[in-house]
C-alpha cells in the first residue's frame, strides 16, 4: 500500500489535544489544558491493538498533570503483527510485520517517542530456535534505528508472559508444527528468553527497556482469562502499572506515577470511558488510514468525521478535568 499524506490540519489533531477555550464549572482556560510537544506513540500487537493498557496511561497521566503540559498518546497497535516478519504456515493469513507500516506511521505521527512491545507472536509460539530468535533481534533493532531516524526515542517493553500450562496443552492436531491456536507448551521459556534480551538493550543510546514480564507472572492467575496469550483487564492494568512506574523512562522531566492512587480519583471511571472512547474513533480510524496489511474491515466514518467525534469527546474530557 502507498504512503498516504496526512493533511496539515489532521495531523495537528494528532499531535495536538483540541479543548475547548474555557470550561463552565473551572474556568481554566485552554492554556492550562493543552497538551505539551511531546508524542507517545505505542506500536505491538492485539494487546497494544486492545489498548486498556493505553487508555489506563493515559487516563492516569491525564488525572496526575491535572490536565496541564499532558503529552498527546496515539496507540497505533495492529493484531496478529510481529518485529520479526515471521508467521506460522497455519495462520490463516501472513502475520503483518511492523516494518511494512512503520515509514507511514512515523511520517503521520512524528512522535518524540515511542513505545513498543512485541514477542508474544514473534516465537510463532514454536521452540526456541536460533533462526527465530535472530529475525526477532534483528527486527527490534531495525526498528529501533528507523525510530531514531526519524528524531524519536524508543521504549521497549518486554514481550508478556505466555500463561498456558503444560499439562493443559494439548499436541499438535493435523499438521507438525504448533502455532497460535495450539502453542509449544513451553512457550513462555521462549518469551523469558526474548524478554531476558529485551532488557540487555537499555545500555544503548535512547533506548529504554520496561520490564512488564515479571509483575505480570507475579499476577499471572488474575491477570488471564479467556485464554493464555492475550491478557485481561486486570493484566492490561498490571502492565499499565508497570510503566507507569517508569514514567520517567518515557519522559525524562517525567516522576514515576503510582496508578493505584491516582485511579482512587472519583473521575477515573467516566475519564477512563472517555480516553477509551477517542481511541477508538480516532486511533482506530487513523490505523486504517495510514494503512497495513492485515484483513478486516475499515470503520465506516471518514478521518474527518472520527476527528470531529474526537474533538467532541475532547472537550468532554475538559470539563470533567476542570471540576
Amino acid at each position: 500500500m502507498s504512503a498516504i499524506r496526512v493533511p496539515r490540519s489532521l495531523s495537528f489533531f494528532v499531535l495536538c489535544l483540541t479543548v475547548v477555550s474555557t470550561t463552565a464549572k473551572s474556568g481554566l482556560t485552554a492554556e492550562e489544558l493543552a497538551r505539551s510537544d511531546a508524542r507517545i506513540l505505542f506500536l505491538g500487537d492485539s494487546i497494544t491493538a486492545a489498548g486498556q493498557y493505553v487508555n489506563d496511561i493515559e487516563t492516569a497521566v491525564l488525572l496526575r498533570q491535572g490536565g496541564q503540559e499532558v503529552p498527546q498518546i496515539v496507540a497505533l497497535g495492529l493484531g496478529s503483527e510481529t518485529a520479526s516478519g515471521l508467521s506460522e504456515k497455519s495462520h490463516p493469513f501472513p502475520r503483518p510485520t511492523v516494518h511494512e507500516r512503520l515509514d507511514r506511521v512515523l511520517k503521520a505521527v512524528q512522535p518524540t517517542v515511542v513505545v513498543a512491545c512485541y514477542g508474544i507472536n514473534d516465537g510463532i509460539y514454536q521452540p526456541f530456535s536460533k533462526e527465530r530468535f535472530a529475525a526477532y533481534q534483528d527486527g527490534i533493532r531495525v526498528l529501533i534505528q528507523k525510530v531514531h531516524d526519524a528524531g524519536a526515542r524508543i521504549v521497549l517493553l518486554t514481550p508478556p508472559p505466555y500463561a498456558g500450562k503444560l499439562s493443559e496443552a494439548p499436541a499438535p492436531q493435523g499438521n507438525s508444527e504448533y502455532d497460535y491456536r495450539v502453542p509449544f507448551p513451553a512457550y513462555d521459556s521462549v518469551m523469558a528468553r526474548y524478554a531476558d534480551w529485551i532488557m540487555t538493550l537499555n545500555t544503548e543510546d535512547r533506548v529504554d527497556t520496561i520490564d512488564i514480564r515479571t509483575p505480570m507472572l507475579a499476577a499471572i492467575e488474575a491477570s488471564y482469562d479467556k485464554d493464555p496469550i492475550h491478557p485481561n483487564a486486570h493484566g492490561h492494568r498490571v502492565m499499565a502499572t508497570a510503566v507507569l512506574a517508569n514514567w520517567d523512562k518515557v519522559m525524562p522531566d517525567g516522576e514515576p506515577i503510582d496508578l493505584a492512587k491516582v485511579a482512587e480519583d472519583n473521575r477515573w471511571s467516566a475519564l477512563h470511558l472517555l480516553v477509551s472512547q477517542r481511541r477508538k474513533v480516532y486511533d482506530g480510524k487513523l490505523l486504517w488510514e495510514i494503512g497495513h496489511q492485515r484483513p478486516g474491515n475499515a470503520p465506516e466514518i471518514t478521518l474527518e468525521e472520527a476527528q470531529t467525534q474526537a474533538k467532541e469527546i475532547d472537550r468532554q474530557i475538559a470539563a470533567l478535568l476542570g471540576e
